[in-house]
């Protein structure tokens, strides 16, 4: 008997695992999409999600004609072993002028092994950006390698803003603008004058001001440092007999 119950046991045991030599596992069936990862995963921007961002040449040398701006692109779905041409639009509502403010490569591709690319985007440093700032506005269009089904917006939950999948906007300008890294806390209202004198007496690269606070070179205690530095400054022209204007004729103030 306990022979008989032992031989239809292993024979249970058997089928059992012909059961699972055979059941296949769920593979990616979806389309493959191509999307903007900055406005789905923080990390990409090391800050909040968004479909837009923008530049100012105005901290650049005067040699520099151009830069190539890197907007990342990403695809749901599976990776390849041969490049993938993405179908690229500029849209209509763009102010910038291909050939005269911004370039694109003749062929922008997924390249094989990647999930993650990038579409380099050759910003021009034209004349007429000392006046003004102009948009680029890409959208992702579906092709015979890729849709574009990711179409739905995403509330952000901080700025209420409605977020793109497959649109992104590029703006630029040469004008001198606020940069992202100016406290004004600290700081007072920004101009040129005290900007640049700022960054001239502690020999700080006016490109840091780029960068978001708490990035190198901005951190709060160093930020603090820097007001604290110019209203001492400021205090002993002045008590020298050598006060400092801003260019509309008042006196140069830090908070």
């Amino acid at each position: 008997m306990k022979k008989i119950l032992i031989l239809g046991i292993t024979l249970l045991s058997l089928l059992g695992l012909t059961s699972c030599d055979k059941e296949e596992i769920e593979v990616y069936k979806d389309t493959n999409n191509i999307y903007f990862p900055l406005a789905v995963f923080p990390a990409y921007n090391n800050g909040p999600l968004i479909d837009s961002t923008g530049f100012s040449f105005s901290f650049d040398e005067a040699s520099i004609t151009g830069r190539i701006y890197n907007i990342p692109v990403r695809v749901q779905g599976t990776v390849s072993d041969v490049d993938r041409k993405i179908k690229v639009s500029v849209d209509p509502s763009s102010t910038a002028i291909l050939g005269t403010h911004f370039s694109l490569p003749e062929n922008i591709v997924l390249h094989a092994g990647k999930e993650i690319d990038s579409i380099p985007v050759t910003v021009h440093r034209a004349l007429d950006l000392k006046d003004k700032s102009v948009t680029l506005v890409l959208n992702l269009e579906e092709n015979e390698f890729f849709t574009v089904n990711m179409k739905d917006r995403v509330t952000n939950v901080l700025t209420q803003k409605k977020l793109h999948y497959t649109r992104f906007k590029l703006t630029f300008t040469d004008k001198l603008i606020q940069p992202i890294g100016w406290q004004s806390g600290s700081f007072g209202v920004f101009t040129a004058k005290k900007f640049f004198l700022m960054c001239d007496l502690m020999n700080l690269e006016p490109e840091m001001f780029n960068q978001t606070q708490g990035s190198p070179g901005l951190s709060i205690p160093e930020v603090l440092y820097y007001a604290s530095f110019m209203k001492r400054y400021l205090a002993d022209q002045k008590a020298s007999g050598n006060t400092i204007y801003e260019e509309d004729g008042k006196e140069m103030l830090f908070p």
